[in-house]
């Protein structure tokens, strides 16, 4: 019953962060925070989205890239996959209590407690992966800023990032985020992860986007192939995180 509880208090708490406060938390700067305005009042309702991401590496003069179907529903559930023979292989799934990352390569599959994470850290474990319901997560509020050059069927933003998982195990110190906001529907379409110079590490971007897609809440519910043995990396994880920020 107590571990139940955990989980509705987290996901309660992990609602109040998904975006519906946009309009009245402040950036500091009056031009950002319309912007932000008029972006969640054009992206309304829309609870799901449905998208192809593409994501490239550049890392020791290596570029690697990742192509893999995403699904959204809010607030806080996520699938990355593939699908293979009418059925679809899971890389990485999130439900309100737990992300689960699978290589079916390796055959392997780790367990990650959301809420323990959270509240140990202050930080996402999934925030490393871009979410088009909510541009702004994984990233410094009052860092945000309108970017440069304006373009007149999206907003570009500029914002600091958070530490997170995927920073903690690069060779590359990533500093802040480039984030490209589409005007008509106000979802996220593209986001750049850079270092202290400037230089873009990880591109993630999003196309053929579906917004309000029908997405069964069984889509987020994973389960362990038989004879996998499962990995609980949630301590590991918040150590990582702690010796980050610099918290003990």
């Amino acid at each position: 019953m107590q571990q139940i509880m955990g989980v509705v208090v987290f996901f309660i708490l992990f609602s109040s962060l998904a975006g519906a406060n946009d309009k009245k938390l402040s950036t500091g700067d009056p031009k950002t925070d319309a912007a932000i305005v008029e972006i969640q009042d054009t992206r309304g309702a829309t609870v799901s989205c449905q998208a192809s991401l593409q994501t490239v590496y550049h890392v020791l003069d290596q570029q690697i890239e990742e192509t893999s179907e995403a699904f959204f529903k809010g607030p806080g559930l996520m699938f990355l996959g593939v699908s293979k023979d009418e059925k679809w292989i899971p890389a990485m799934v999130s439900d309100a209590g737990l992300m689960w990352t699978y290589d079916a390569e390796e055959e392997m599959v780790t367990k990650f407690n959301r809420g323990r994470v959270y509240r140990e850290t202050g930080l996402e474990i999934d925030a490393y992966i871009p979410d088009p319901l909510r541009p702004f997560r994984g990233v410094i509020w009052e860092s945000i800023r309108l970017s440069g050059p304006e373009q007149s069927d999206q907003y570009i933003f500029e914002a600091i990032l958070k530490p997170n998982l995927l920073t903690a195990q690069l060779p590359v110190a990533l500093v802040s985020l480039r984030l490209r906001v589409s005007k008509k529907d106000g979802l996220l379409n593209l986001s750049e992860a850079l270092d202290a110079e400037k230089n873009k590490i990880i591109i993630r971007k999003f196309d053929n986007m579906r917004p309000n897609v029908k997405i069964s809440d069984k889509m987020f519910e994973f389960v362990i192939p038989a004879g996998i043995h499962v990995i609980d990396s949630t301590s590991d994880a918040i150590q990582m995180l702690k010796d980050l920020t610099g918290s003990e």
